[in-house]
């Protein structure tokens, strides 16, 4: 059952995991009102929990004419196999496959129709990357493209692509700009629909698809992650409709994520921090040192989002209470820990506060947290600092 606005707003005002990026977006004649809801570090139970499966970028458009929030919806969150509940091996072995693709190396990109008609390529939280940017482009060079996309917003069907280019590398090589169809869904009732309507796509629009593979059962997907090079990984679809991720040892191996001193808590904490921590507990057997890392890992995800929220706060009061004056907003603020890195970013515009507002706790907390006894230290500090 897709989320309504108000079931997002409540996940995101009753804890600190989930947040809501309010917007306006200008097409060439009109501009309107956006909520485009996510979340910041956040594991299976913070989903589970809150039900919160598509806060993975869905936007609400205001709709003056009808005055209705209007929904679109992107890709809901999974996970690695092996990584929490219910993407266990034993949970998911007996599941027939039905799909195998590339997991490609890019970022994800949706297309929003406006109230005007006017159509726009977004992120998971953005109209205005440089990778939303490199996607509008592309839409509207190619007109076959442009009318693949309408034919789809015509019959509900929401497309989700990767957007793979020489200007976007993360970590792969790519030659030409392209967007590649991972998915379809249905906008109304959020169902994904089967490699059949990809095909259609393909055959009539000449659209790229994800390179597949013969179908296989999960032991030998496992198995072909320790051969299998020149590539991250790939996304699993069982019968059901969920999803995993699989990566290649390959992969793993070029970000250095799996060795000896994985548990140790600095680096559990960089690893959190960087958002490869699904990779390496995907890797781990079931045991006290997947426990730890969970452990670590949840109490510096609490303080972190905790943190955002804290500079959030504190920068709200400088602009709101204080009406921007830096004395009096230091005489009552100069102590507090979000205090400095506030005021270092305080020229930030107010619609990047979210992103500057991540980087600078982040930044913070690595500091923090360099060392190994640095990093207990600073976990048995804030062990029962409160999560909001």
């Amino acid at each position: 059952m897709l989320p309504t606005r108000e079931e997002c707003r409540y996940i995101t005002q009753k804890t600190e995991n989930f947040y809501c990026i309010e917007d306006t977006v200008r097409t060439e004649n009109n501009e309107y009102k956006i909520e485009m809801y996510s979340y910041r570090l956040a594991d299976y139970k913070d989903f589970k929990e809150n039900n919160a499966w598509e806060l993975r970028g869905i936007t609400f458009v205001y709709n003056p004419h009808t005055e209705k929030w209007e929904r679109n919806i992107m890709l809901n969150k999974f996970f690695n196999v092996n990584q929490c509940k219910e993407w266990n091996y034993e949970d998911l072995k007996n599941k027939e496959i039905v799909s195998i693709q590339d997991k490609l190396d890019g970022s994800l990109i949706s297309f929003v129709q406006f109230p005007d008609g006017e159509v726009k390529a977004k992120t998971k939280m953005s109209f205005s990357s440089p990778q939303a940017k490199l996607a509008q482009d592309f839409y509207d060079k190619n007109k076959n493209f442009r009318d693949m996309i309408q034919y789809s917003i015509s019959t509900d069907t929401v497309l989700l692509f990767e957007i793979i280019s020489p200007h976007n590398q993360v970590v792969l090589d790519y030659d030409n700009t392209d967007l590649v169809l991972l998915q379809a869904r249905d906008k109304n009732t959020g169902d994904y629909f089967t490699k059949e309507l990809l095909d259609f796509y393909n055959r009539t629009y000449d659209v790229t698809l994800r390179d597949t593979y013969s179908l296989k059962n999960l032991d030998e997907v496992l198995q072909d992650k320790h051969e299998v090079e020149k590539i991250e990984g790939w996304v699993l679809v069982f019968e059901d409709g969920q999803m995993a991720k699989v990566k290649t040892d390959w992969y793993m191996n070029l970000h250095r994520l799996v060795g000896d001193d994985t548990i140790q808590e600095h680096n559990i904490i960089k690893a959190a921090l960087n958002e490869e921590i699904d990779d390496i507990l995907a890797e781990l057997n079931p045991g006290e040192k997947k426990d730890h890392i969970q452990e670590v890992t949840d109490n510096i995800y609490r303080i972190f989002n905790h943190l955002v929220v804290e500079y959030k706060q504190l920068r709200m009061k400088f602009f709101g209470e204080y009406n921007a004056d830096r004395k009096k907003f230091a005489m009552k603020y100069k102590k507090e820990r979000m205090f400095p890195l506030v005021m270092k970013n305080i020229h930030t515009s107010y619609k990047e506060v979210e992103k500057v507002a991540e980087k600078a706790v982040k930044e913070y907390l690595l500091k923090k947290c360099y060392r190994l006894q640095n990093a207990r230290d600073f976990l048995k500090q804030h062990k029962g600092e409160n999560n909001g």
